[in-house]
């Protein structure tokens, strides 16, 4: 009997727990408090999940992991962390 649940496929769980680790690294790396956090992991998630996308839609030949897209998931997560960081950022700082 498989540890996971049938309707959450491994490529499903294996890019959240790379998004959230991006999320996660890049919170320690910059962040201060635990809405920071929050939205670093959010950002992640969905800059991760975008990448998935563009990449099946381009076709790219970079490596994978089954059926994730790990290089262009990172940086789409790497690029959406960044953008969220640059729009918290106070126009004062």
């Amino acid at each position: 009997m498989s540890p996971f649940p049938d309707f959450l496929a491994p490529s499903l769980i294996l890019s959240t727990l790379l998004a959230f680790l991006w999320g996660t690294l890049w919170f320690v790396w910059r962040g201060r408090t635990l809405a920071d956090w929050i939205i670093d992991v959010l950002a992640a998630l969905l800059g991760f999940g975008l990448g998935q996308l563009v990449g099946w839609l381009l076709g790219l030949g970079l490596p994978t992991i089954g059926e994730v897209r790990v290089v262009e998931g990172s940086l789409f997560a790497l690029l959406a962390l960044w953008l969220t960081q640059r729009l918290r950022r106070s126009p004062s700082g």
